[in-house]
């Protein structure tokens, strides 16, 4: 099979889901219940990405332990930017308290 064929056609198919509705809908209103819907799509993708790793992190179910060092990462994390409310800084503590707790652990 011809590679830029190939190519042409993964591109395509993942460009076109993408563009459709916004060349679809891009005229018009939407309803208030969707705007407000829409408006948790980029928290539930955040979550679903980073969720699987925390939680999960060997990939053969989920450990909930105190000596599961992405766990307490995010778990610093996520505290210190509902503190602080500043993006670098609750990542920079989060990070600090992951390889703490490697180290710590072992």
């Amino acid at each position: 099979m011809n590679v830029a064929l190939l190519i042409l056609g993964m591109g395509l198919v993942s460009f076109l889901p993408r563009y459709l509705p916004l060349a679809v809908l891009a005229d018009r209103e939407m309803p208030p219940l969707v705007e407000t819907l829409l408006r948790y799509t980029p928290p539930a993708v955040l979550a679903a990405l980073v969720f699987p790793a925390i939680l999960a992190p060997s990939g053969k179910g989920i450990e909930v332990t105190l000596v599961n060092p992405y766990l307490i990462g995010g778990v610093v994390t996520f505290a210190a930017g509902l503190i602080s409310k500043r993006f670098l800084l609750s990542t920079s503590i989060g990070i600090a308290a992951f390889y703490l707790s490697r180290w710590l652990i072992g």
